[in-house]
C-alpha cells in the first residue's frame, strides 16, 4: 500500500494536473480490491491529501492487526484421521448416473394423426 501510495503521487506530480476529481478518480480504479478499497467506495474522499490520510490510518491499522495475529497462539491443526463429509451433491450425482444408465434404444417412428381404423364414421346427410 505504502509503495503504491508513493509511485502514484510521484506519477500525479510527473504528469502535473491538478484536478482533484480526476486523480481521486484514477487512484479508485487503480486499487486493488480488499478492506481499503471497499472502504474508498463507501465513503468517497474529495481529495488526494483526504486518501494518503486514510491510507497512513490504514497502513497502522493493518500492521496492528499483523502484530495481534501473530502474537496470539497458532490454531491446532485439525486431525488428519477425520474424513470429510461427502457433499450431497457429489454423493448423489454419483449414485444416480451408475442407476440411471441405460441402453440406447432406438425410438420407433410413430404415425401422426389418427390411424385408420380409428377415424370417426362421416354420414352424409342431404337436406333438401
Amino acid at each position: 500500500m505504502k509503495e503504491y501510495i508513493n509511485r502514484f503521487g510521484a506519477q500525479v506530480v510527473k504528469v502535473g494536473t491538478m484536478e482533484e476529481p480526476m486523480i481521486v478518480y484514477a487512484f479508485r480504479k487503480g486499487i486493488c480490491p480488499g478492506p481499503f478499497c471497499e472502504s474508498i467506495i463507501r465513503n468517497r474522499p474529495r481529495t488526494f491529501v483526504e486518501i494518503r490520510h486514510r491510507a497512513v490510518e490504514h497502513i497502522a491499522t493493518e500492521g496492528e492487526v499483523c502484530e495481534k495475529r501473530a502474537s496470539v497462539a497458532p490454531a491446532r491443526p485439525r486431525a488428519q484421521s477425520r474424513a470429510q463429509p461427502a457433499r450431497v451433491n457429489e454423493a448423489t450425482t454419483g449414485r444416480r448416473g451408475q442407476e440411471r444408465k441405460r441402453p440406447y434404444e432406438v425410438r420407433k417412428p410413430q404415425a401422426r394423426g389418427r390411424a385408420d381404423g380409428n377415424r370417426p364414421v362421416r354420414h352424409n346427410f342431404v337436406v333438401s
